[in-house]
């Protein structure tokens, strides 16, 4: 499982909510060399999908972005996105 590097508590990158945890677009660093920011679901959006948008207000939609997740999220649902890209 993947969990982050600086040890932000209660960060659980496969956890989906209706209630929000976390400031919209905390980042933190996954031990898996991803980038992880925290978002909300605009609209639905697939497990495993690798073309999400995220905006700068942390809205995450599917479709033409470089953005990731690996657990669906149900439209307004919180939860983590991971930049497509690892870090250097």
């Amino acid at each position: 499982m993947v969990h982050a590097v600086h040890g932000l508590i209660g960060a659980n990158f496969d956890r989906r909510t209706t209630a929000q945890e976390f400031d919209l677009m905390t980042k933190v660093n996954g031990n898996d060399g991803y980038t992880y920011y925290y978002c909300q679901a605009n609209g639905a959006i697939a497990a495993s999908q690798t073309d999400v948008t995220l905006s700068t207000a942390g809205q995450a939609s599917d479709g033409a972005g470089s953005f990731a997740c690996t657990t669906a999220f149900a439209d307004n649902e919180y939860g983590w996105v991971y930049q497509d890209v690892l870090e250097a």
